[in-house]
C-alpha cells in the first residue's frame, strides 16, 4: 500500500510530463512495476494499492492484482497509460468497494484509513527511516507493507498507523526512493520464502 499525498486521483495528467502534471504519480507508477513485475513474469501472489489523495476526484484507491492483471509492461509510460485509462472510469462513483475497470485493476472511493480497516487481522508493517532494520524483524507470511510517496506520511495518517499497532521497520541506513524500497522489500520476502 502506497499513500500518494499529492498524486492525482483523476485521469487529467499528461503522459509526456507525468512527474509535473500528476502530483508525482510517476513515483507510484514505478512502484507498481517494482511490486508486480519480475524478469519475464508477474508476481501472481502480490497486489499493490495506490491511495491517491491529490486533485478533484480524491480520495481514490487503485488496486493492481498480480494474479489477474493483464497487459502489464515494465516501462513507465505503458503503466501510466493503464493507470490513466483506469482513472478515467467513473464506475466507483456509485458503487461501494472496489470495482474492476481493467483485468486485475480495480478502483474505489475512500481514504487510507478506510483501506487500512480492510486489513484487520493481518500484520501491518510501515517502512520508515530510522526504524529497526527489517532484516531483524519477524515478517508474517502475508504482510501488508505501508509506504509513503516522496513526501512521506501526513500527521493524521501517522496517528492512524500508530493506533493500529503497526510494526515500523527500515530497509537500511540510506533513504531509498519508494519504488526502490518496494524492490528491496520484495527481495527480502523472496529470500525468506514468503513469496514465490
Amino acid at each position: 500500500m502506497i499513500i500518494g499525498r499529492t498524486a492525482t486521483a483523476s485521469s487529467e495528467f499528461l503522459l509526456d510530463d507525468l512527474a509535473g502534471s500528476s502530483g508525482r504519480l510517476d513515483v507510484l507508477v514505478r512502484s507498481v512495476r517494482a511490486a508486480l513485475l519480475t524478469s519475464h513474469g508477474v508476481r501472481k501472489d502480490a497486489e499493490i494499492f495506490l491511495v491517491l489523495l491529490g486533485g478533484d476526484r480524491a480520495p481514490r484507491t487503485v488496486r493492481f492484482q498480480g494474479e489477474t492483471a493483464k497487459f502489464l509492461r515494465p516501462d513507465e509510460r505503458s503503466l501510466a497509460i493503464l493507470l490513466q485509462k483506469s482513472l478515467a472510469s467513473h464506475a466507483d462513483d456509485a458503487a461501494p468497494g472496489f470495482v474492476e475497470v481493467r483485468p486485475g485493476v480495480s478502483i474505489s472511493r475512500g481514504t487510507a484509513a478506510a483501506l487500512l480497516s480492510t486489513f484487520v487481522g493481518r500484520p501491518l508493517y510501515v517502512l520508515s527511516e530510522g526504524a529497526p532494520d527489517v532484516r531483524d524483524a519477524r515478517l508474517a507470511a502475508e504482510p501488508v507493507i505501508v509506504l509513503g510517496d516522496h513526501t512521506g506520511f501526513d500527521e493524521e495518517t501517522l496517528a492512524d498507523l500508530r493506533a493500529r499497532d503497526t510494526i515500523s521497520c527500515s530497509l537500511g541506513p540510506v533513504s531509498l526512493h519508494t519504488d526502490d524500497a518496494v524492490c528491496v522489500m520484495n527481495n527480502e520476502l523472496d529470500r525468506r520464502g514468503a513469496q514465490g
